[in-house]
Order: C-alpha cells, then structure tokens, then sequence
C-alpha cells in the first residue's frame, strides 16, 4: 500500500492534522504505517480524492511517482511536484513542496518560490529578489539572466 505523511496530506488536502489524524483513527481514513523517517502516514488512495478537490489537480500515475519520490525526501521532486502544483493555481499546496525542496538547497524550487513572492497578495519584492538571487547562486539559468538583467539596469541607472 502506497502512503503519504501526514503532513504532506495536510498539505495536498487542505485539511488540519487534527481532522486527518481523527478521522484515521476514526477508521474513516486508512493510515499506514510509520515511513522510514518516523512519520505519521495515510493511505494515499483516501488522499488523492481530498488532494483533487482541494488543488484541482488530477493526479497521473506519473503524477503519483513524482509525488512520493517528493514525500520521501527528494529534493528535484519536491521541486517538480511544487511547480506542478503552482501552475495549476494551488498555491498553499505548492508552497509546502517548494520550501521544502528549497530547504534542500534546490535551485528550480528557490526560482519558483521567487516567482511565487512577486504574485503574492501583496507582492513581497524583498523576498522574491532574495530568493530568485539564491537559485542564481545555485545555477540556475532563468535566475542567472534575471539577476544579470537587474544588475544591468542597475548599473546603467535605467
């Protein structure tokens, strides 16, 4: 049986730790086993029907691999299932996924959660340069030219 963590499930569903954890002792929500790290998990078929409703996000097979690889630790996953996520407009969910991967020193999610400080409401600039300037330092390509566009204007006055 495939699991989720029960922070992930807080994450995907929109729902309170305190819900899922009664409703998993309850019966009325599979759990799991504890996974490797300790943690808490649920079953991931009663989570994917919450997760669609919550992000409106259909799940693909693929979707699912990417998903636990995600939950399991890996950092690219954890950045992809982020970006997915953001794209579809589920930004709390997102969130959760990108700081995690970006914890992980990840330069795709820091480039993302840049992206998602300049759309927020209100836009925080601070934030969105500090971490768009971190994925540069990481390599990345997109934040590389940006930062170099930045520093251009800012050095020509423009």
């Amino acid at each position: 049986m495939n699991t989720l963590s029960l922070d992930a499930a807080v994450a995907m569903t929109g729902i309170s730790r305190r819900t899922l954890w009664r409703r998993m002792v309850d019966g009325s929500m599979p759990g799991g086993e504890k996974d490797g790290r300790g943690r808490a998990t649920l079953a991931l078929d009663g989570v994917l029907g919450l997760a669609r409703v919550h992000t409106g996000v259909a799940f693909s097979a693929e979707d699912v691999a990417l998903l636990l690889a995600a939950d399991g630790g890996d950092a690219p996953a954890q950045a992809d299932v982020g970006a997915l996520l953001y794209v579809a407009g589920a930004r709390a969910a997102a969130l959760y996924w990108l700081n995690a991967a970006a914890e992980q020193d990840q330069a795709d999610a820091m480039h993302w959660l840049g992206l998602a400080c300049a759309q927020g409401d209100p836009p925080d600039n601070e934030r969105a340069l500090m971490w768009v300037a971190k994925a540069a330092a990481q390599g990345q390509a997109i934040a590389k030219r940006q930062m170099a566009a930045l520093v251009a204007r800012a050095v020509g006055g423009g």
